[in-house]
């Protein structure tokens, strides 16, 4: 029995099409998403290099919490005293300013006001808040 010999070069040439279609286009999709890329993806690194937000939220956590950690209120005058000799020692290092004021109103709960600001050449933040123990 004789078998017919097909035309190899026509096979050969429908499979070269085909991968140099499927080159083209992933080529071409690739290039595409590659320009467009950029234009899509927001800056947000500013958000980051910004710390005077988050030294501004410690500075407010902190003195809550050392008016819960006095005693009475003696210890409750002279931690805050340490901690506001901290915080203008921290402020001049970071070359901040910082006003950070304190009034205790009343010294069976240990009532506390402060008013807490802070500057800087591209921030500012102002807060009043009240704690007690």
């Amino acid at each position: 029995m004789v078998f017919p010999m097909r035309n190899l070069s026509r096979c050969f040439r429908k499979g070269q099409f085909f991968v140099l279609s499927a080159f083209a286009i992933v080529a071409t999709v690739f290039l595409l998403s590659q320009w467009i890329e950029p234009y899509n993806i927001p800056d947000t690194s500013f958000a980051i290099f910004s710390e005077e937000p988050f030294i501004f939220n410690d500075i407010k956590e902190k003195a809550i919490s050392t008016v819960k950690a006095s005693k009475d209120c003696t210890d409750l005058k002279f931690n805050l005293a340490e901690y506001k000799k901290f915080v203008d020692d921290f402020s001049l290092s970071k070359g901040l300013s910082i006003n950070f004021v304190y009034t205790i109103k009343d010294c069976n709960s240990l009532l506390t006001n402060f008013d807490l600001t802070l500057k800087s050449s591209s921030v500012s933040i102002k807060s009043s808040f009240t704690a007690s123990k």
